[in-house]
C-alpha cells in the first residue's frame, strides 16, 4: 500500500484541481457511472469531498463518472462503492464494492496509519479504485459469470489497463534526457542532454531515436587550452528484461553519429585552429524506467562502448583531448507515454 500510495502522491497536485471537467447536477447523465456512498464522521467535509474529487478525476481518466451517492442518474450505476472510514482514531477505512457488471461484493480493509493526514483523502480513492479494478478484471476469465456480463467498453478498457502492463509494452515515450560521457582513450567527459523518442515494435521491445549536444569542460596545454562542442544523433534497440509498465529493466544495443569539434584557446604568442570529425560510437547498456502516474515516467541509464571512429585535439604534436578508446555513459531523463 505504502509503495503505490508514494508514487501516487507526486501526482496530487494534478489530481486535486478544485472540481472536476463535469457538472455534478449531469454526473451519470450520459456517461457509465459510479456511486459513491461515502460515510466518515470523523473526517470534515472538505476532506470527504477530496475523496470525491479524486475519485471523479481518477474515474474520469476511463470516460466513467462518479457520482455521491444523491445525484440523478439515467442509467443504473456500474458499481457502489461503500467506503466507510471509523469517527474515532481515522487510522484505518472499510471499502466495499457492490459491483453491478459481475454481481459480486468483494471488500478490503485499509489502515491508513502508515499514511501521512494529509495524504489519507488520496491513498482511500487509490484504495477503491484498485478494488473496483480488480472486480472488473474477471472479465477477462473464462467463467460463467464473465460470460454473461455485458460490460461497458470503459469497463473493458479498464480490465485492459489492469492486466496489460504486466505482459506489453503499451505505448510509444518522448522526452529529454541529461547525459555524460567519459572516454578512456584521453580521459575526455562531454556533458550535454538528449531529446529522445521511443517507438513501439513488439510487446517487449522499441527502437529509440535520439538527438543532443555535447560539451566539456576546458582543458589544459601547454599553449592554451581546448575546448569540445559535439552536435549528433544516436539510435538503439530496446529490449525489455524484467518488469512492466510500472517499473522495468531494460536492455539495449545502437550507435551514435556525432560531428565533434575541437576548439582551441591558444595563449600569446601561439596560435591555433580548430579541428572536426566525425565521431562514430557503438554502445550496450541498461535502461531503468519508473513510471510516475499514467503519462510520466523517469529513466535512468548506464552504458559501455566503444569509439569505432575517434576524434583527437593535438597541441604540438601531443593529445590533450580525444574521444577515444572506451567509452563509460550515465543518463537521466524524463519522459510522457
Amino acid at each position: 500500500m505504502s509503495g503505490r500510495a508514494l508514487l501516487a502522491l507526486v501526482l496530487a497536485a494534478g489530481l486535486a484541481s478544485p472540481r472536476p471537467a463535469h457538472a455534478a447536477s449531469s454526473c451519470g447523465a450520459e456517461r457509465p457511472w459510479v456511486k459513491v456512498l461515502l460515510r466518515a464522521e470523523g473526517w470534515s467535509e472538505a476532506q470527504r469531498q477530496r475523496v470525491l474529487l479524486n475519485l471523479q478525476h481518477t474515474f474520469a481518466a476511463q470516460g466513467i463518472d462518479a457520482c455521491p451517492g444523491a445525484a440523478p442518474a439515467a442509467n443504473e450505476a456500474l458499481a457502489t462503492l461503500g467506503i466507510e472510514i471509523g469517527p474515532e482514531s481515522k487510522a484505518s477505512v472499510e471499502i466495499e464494492v457492490r459491483d453491478s457488471v459481475t454481481h459480486k461484493r468483494v471488500a478490503r480493509e485499509v489502515d491508513l496509519r502508515p499514511i501521512p493526514e494529509d495524504g489519507r483523502e488520496l491513498a482511500v480513492a487509490i484504495e477503491a479504485d484498485e478494488l473496483l479494478r480488480a472486480s472488473w478484471a474477471e472479465l477477462a476469465l473464462d467463467t460463467e459469470r464473465a460470460r454473461a456480463a455485458k460490460p461497458k467498453p470503459q469497463v473493458v478498457e479498464s480490465v485492459r489497463e489492469v492486466l496489460a502492463p504486466s505482459r506489453v509494452r503499451s505505448s510509444s515515450t518522448l522526452g529529454a534526457r541529461v547525459a555524460g560521457e567519459y572516454y578512456t582513450g584521453a580521459a575526455t567527459v562531454l556533458v550535454g542532454a538528449d531529446a529522445f523518442g521511443s517507438v513501439v515494435l513488439a510487446p517487449r521491445a522499441a527502437l529509440e531515436l535520439s538527438a543532443g549536444m555535447r560539451t566539456s569542460p576546458s582543458f589544459s596545454a601547454e599553449h592554451g587550452a581546448v575546448r569540445a562542442l559535439a552536435l549528433g544523433a544516436g539510435t538503439r534497440l530496446l529490449v525489455r528484461l524484467a518488469g512492466n509498465d510500472t517499473a522495468s529493466l531494460d536492455g539495449g544495443a545502437g550507435c551514435s553519429l556525432s560531428w565533434l569539434q575541437f576548439r582551441a584557446e591558444p595563449t600569446a604568442p601561439a596560435s591555433g585552429s580548430p579541428y572536426a570529425d566525425l565521431l562514430v560510437v557503438a554502445r550496450v547498456g541498461l535502461l531503468g524506467r519508473l513510471a510516475l502516474g499514467r503519462v510520466l515516467e523517469v529513466s535512468a541509464g548506464l552504458s559501455g562502448g566503444d569509439a569505432l571512429r575517434g576524434v583527437q585535439a593535438t597541441d604540438a604534436g601531443r593529445v590533450v583531448a580525444g574521444a577515444t578508446g572506451l567509452e563509460l555513459g550515465a543518463t537521466l531523463g524524463l519522459g510522457a507515454r
